[in-house]
């Protein structure tokens, strides 16, 4: 299997690709989103969805 390769400073394997919670949390504590990123340079890969609102729970 080929290694993933950061685009920005070129290291190489799946052990640079990070995540972490975002600081922004929701009424009941939950994360937002999370965010993937490599941890050698920062380069983000992705934001990721965690938390979504019901559009029905807005009463």
């Amino acid at each position: 299997m080929a290694k993933p390769k950061c685009p920005e400073c070129k290291i190489e394997g799946l052990e640079h690709i990070v995540s972490e919670d975002s600081t922004e949390e929701s009424e009941d504590g939950q994360p937002w989103f999370n965010i993937a990123y490599c941890n050698n340079c920062g380069h983000v890969y992705g934001i990721f969805n965690k938390y979504s609102l019901n559009p029905f729970d807005f009463d």
